[in-house]
């Protein structure tokens, strides 16, 4: 299995890693590193801190996950956008939710695949630069084309599903996270 690196900046918007942080270590087994630009601590938007989290650093043979939020969504990081690019050409997948595929958008990777955001115009209003409008899907859920995941905000278990598999968990076994998380909204009554 690879491992999965996720990528937090300050302000991270938590709940869009949660069901494949918690789910994908605890159910599956999977690796899961936790990077920041520059490493060190990082607060989400809800006030959770994660005290340590390693420098992020281009990759090989992983599944890069950069999470959404407002620092990633509206600042270009420097350094952060080439990494990305060289774990790209490292044949690494490289997913993006909610801003986070903003940051992908200023790394160029989503020029020319199929990709999905948050709503049309979101990625244009962002990221003034971005060559990929004709390869928009407008989507309420995760979307895998190549190496390339992206997901809207209120997508993670969706988007949890596709990372996993991308790592190396049978798709039938991830599924059960879209799954279990999809029987609150079913009502017998």
């Amino acid at each position: 299995m690879l491992p999965i690196i996720i990528l937090l900046t300050q302000q991270f918007s938590d709940w869009e890693i949660a069901p494949l942080a918690g789910l994908g270590r605890a159910f599956y087994g999977a690796e899961i590193v936790f990077t920041s630009p520059t490493g060190g601590q990082v607060t989400s938007v809800a006030g959770l801190t994660i005290a340590d989290t390693k420098r992020f650093e281009a990759s090989n043979r992983s599944v890069i996950v950069v999470c959404g939020g407002p620092d990633v969504e509206r600042t270009p990081i420097p350094g952060i956008e080439a990494s990305l690019q060289q774990s790209f050409w490292n044949d690494c997948v490289v997913a993006g939710i909610c801003g986070g595929t903003a940051l992908l958008a200023r790394a160029g990777l989503l020029d020319e695949v199929k990709h999905t955001s948050n709503a049309p115009g979101y990625l244009e209003k962002h990221v003034p630069a971005y060559a990929g409008a004709a390869h928009y899907v407008d989507q309420p859920f995760a979307l895998r084309a190549g190496n390339i995941i992206t997901a809207p905000a209120p997508a993670p278990a969706s988007f949890a599903v596709e990372v996993l598999s991308a790592a190396g968990i049978e798709r039938q076994a991830a599924e059960q996270i879209r799954l279990l998380l999809a029987k609150e909204h079913i009502r017998e009554d």
